[in-house]
């Protein structure tokens, strides 16, 4: 499974969707230079020793209102992207009315599939039918051979039925591609809502087994029916769960790589034709498989002969139903229904998502890279590559003098270290050579079938890397993304176009806050080649334990420090941060932090009194202020549970509490929130 640690996690669940309505767009907004320091976002009422978060961020969340359609907003992330998506918008339709710029890279299919998608009066005539075809065959369906055939449909449709499967490089030799089998096969976000004997948790079941109940009306299905085949897919997909590793053991790369092949495949699970499954997929040579969750494939062998072919039927019915119901392929009901369910029980949103909005969505997810050389040729200078581009290297070099200076770690890590630092490959705006899209059938009639036709696109071109060289020019997010990561695998740290933008990146802002904010996300990055992930694997994109043992040991250490501090942590009453699912996380942060400040004072720019803070002051504040975040309570509750990121507030005062420089800069005294005692103070990086 491709382990790619990113800044921001994209949270969602197929049950959560967007909305019906639309309007002509309006004009793309010009570049937008936000403040360097917003002064009207401070709250200078607290102070900021004891809470930083609120000092930098308190003004801005007593004014902003989270949009109606949204579960969370931000002053980063959530304004940038919406940004982008007008930017996104103006250029699908003019592709769709046929203005597109010459240069613009499958306009055609660009313009058609967002046609597809805006075009709500077909979606209704079309009705049930193009269900009703995926049905029917579903229905077919006689015994344990057919049932192995559809998983294998719905997988090139995009569906994740059973379990998940993609092609990655073999963990422990990143010079092949070989299948992945994950653990899936859930309609609800986590394994926990299943499990879990708490209220809240155990609500949410009685809704969905309520919702389920509701879409299978809606599409025809008899009450008695309905509520038969709700409470076994229910039962199937929770003993589904109960072989489900938890997220925080999905997070140990060694735990979840298991290479069997197709012949442990078969031991594993010998009643599932894994022969009839990969013929069905159009891969029938291939026999390099990792499973992440052995016990969970030996759960599905069982199932497919325990579970009535019934049951399963129903099963992948409803899998069909929900995934083209997620992406408003199906009448204004399902999406309504849809949305009441995941409202109520994950995000707490008030409106449905404008349509065009989930179109731009669906189009940059189909033909990403087609959309995204449009917005990089129309929005993104070559200034702002060149800019990033001197502060990674001025990064890497903050990195290679930390790693020098660690007491901690003995010789012979260090020189492993550094020969890891020197091979990271740095990937800054946009690819070198765009994705070719020829092969993908999109037309303008039915958005139903255009999404099967992305998906099938996708999965196959996903399943063709098995066996060939492995592509190092490839992107995990397209241009206009507003986010970053870093990929072991290929030891590589990626900044779309998209984030290398105000707040983040700001053209007019005094270059510490630049350190700060998309410094930071840099710094970020390359510190996940280190943490409690990356660090097992070497330059090369290996699992290698390159580490001496009581160095080893050392490292768990002090990254227990910050688990134990995080673990105290409340995000919203009754929810506690989860120090051991988000530590790679944390640790990120901090050594971002740690090594941004670093570079910038390396570079010599001295700076100047900007608002009556100190430029070392304003490093902190461009750093916070882009993290200025509000959230809905369900939507806050879920993400505990879910990410592996810590929620906004303590990824700025969970960091800046550790870091002797910020209590320096803010006169901090020793044991006030802000100034952890140097006894308790956690350091990795």
């Amino acid at each position: 499974m491709r382990r790619c640690a990113t800044l921001l996690a994209g949270l969602c669940s197929l049950m959560i969707v967007g909305g019906c309505k639309s309007s002509p767009a309006p004009a793309p907004s010009p570049a937008v230079d936000l403040q360097p320091i917003d002064p009207t976002a401070l709250d200078r009422q607290v102070s900021a020793c004891d809470d930083f978060y609120q000092f930098a961020c308190g003004g801005w969340l007593a004014r902003t209102e989270i949009p109606a359609d949204k579960p969370a907003w931000s002053r980063g992330f959530s304004f940038l992207t919406d940004r982008n998506q007008e930017l996104l918008r103006a250029i699908c339709e003019a592709d769709a009315a046929g203005k597109a710029e010459k240069e613009d890279l499958f306009a055609d299919k660009v313009g058609a599939f967002y046609a597809a998608c805006m075009d709500e009066a077909a979606v209704e005539a079309h009705g049930l039918d193009e269900l009703k075809l995926e049905w029917a065959r579903i229905d077919a369906i006689k015994d344990a051979d057919g049932l192995v055939e559809e998983i294998a449909r719905e997988h090139l449709n995009g569906g994740g039925a059973a379990f998940n499967l993609t092609a990655d490089q073999d963990a422990k030799d990143a010079r092949q591609v070989i299948a992945i089998l994950m653990q899936g096969g859930l309609s609800l976000p986590d394994r926990d809502y299943y499990l879990s004997k708490e209220e809240k948790e155990t609500a949410i079941r009685e809704k969905f087994g309520a919702h389920l109940q509701a879409m299978l009306g809606l599409a025809g299905v008899p009450a008695a029916q309905a509520a038969e085949e709700s409470k076994a897919i229910a039962a199937l997909e929770t003993s589904l769960a109960e072989s489900h590793w938890t997220r925080t053991e999905m997070r140990d790369p060694i735990r979840i790589y298991n290479r069997v092949n197709r012949d442990g495949l078969e031991k594993l699970a010998p009643a599932f034709s894994w022969e009839r499954y990969f013929k069905a997929l159009g891969a029938p040579s291939v026999t390099a498989v990792s499973t992440t969750t052995p016990k969970f494939v030996e759960r599905v062998g069982k199932l497919v002969t325990e579970t009535p072919i019934a049951t399963w039927r129903a099963y992948l019915r409803w899998h069909v139903l929900s995934q083209m119901a997620a992406v408003r392929a199906l009448p204004k009901a399902f999406v309504e229904q849809n949305f009441k369910f995941s409202s109520e029980s994950f995000t707490g949103a008030k409106e449905l998502k404008p349509r065009w909005k989930l179109c731009v969505e669906s189009v940059d997810g189909g033909l990403g890279e087609a959309l995204g050389a449009g917005y990089v040729r129309r929005h993104f200078g070559t200034e702002g590559k060149a800019r990033t581009v001197k502060l990674v290297e001025e990064i890497e070099k903050a990195m290679g003098k930390d790693i020098e200076g660690l007491a901690w770690m003995d010789a012979a890590t260090k020189e492993q270290a550094q020969k890891k630092l020197a091979k990271v490959t740095n990937k800054i705006g946009y690819p070198d050579k765009w994705r070719d899209y020829k092969s993908m059938e999109v037309g303008r009639a039915s958005h139903f079938k255009n999404v099967l036709a992305a998906a099938d696109f996708e999965s196959k071109r996903v399943l063709a890397k098995i066996g060939k060289p492995v592509d190092r020019g490839e992107w995990f997010m397209s241009p206009p993304t507003v986010n970053a990561y870093y990929n072991p695998a290929m030891n590589e740290m990626v900044f779309p176009a998209g984030i290398l933008q105000p707040p983040f990146f700001n053209r007019r802002a005094p270059e510490v806050v630049n350190y700060g904010a998309i410094g930071m996300v840099v710094g970020h990055e390359l510190t996940h080649g280190f943490d409690d992930e990356g660090r097992h694997y070497d330059g090369d994109g290996n699992l290698n334990e390159w580490w001496t043992e009581t160095v080893g040991k050392e490292f768990d250490t002090k990254a227990k420090c910050l688990v134990d501090q995080y673990s105290q942590f409340e995000s919203v009453p009754g929810a506690k941060v989860n120090g051991q699912l988000t530590l790679g996380e944390n640790i990120a942060d901090l050594g971002g932090l740690k090594l941004s400040q670093a570079a910038h004072k390396a570079a010599g720019d001295a700076g100047k009194t900007l608002d009556g803070f100190t430029p070392e002051q304003q490093f902190f504040l461009g750093y916070a202020q882009s993290w200025c975040f509000k959230a809905r309570e369900p939507y806050s509750r879920m993400l505990v549970t879910l990410d592996p990121h810590s929620p906004p507030r303590f990824r700025v005062n969970g960091p800046l509490s550790n870091i002797p420089e910020f209590a320096q800069a803010f006169s901090c005294q020793a044991g006030s929130p802000m100034a952890r005692p140097s006894e308790k103070r956690c350091e990795v990086w």
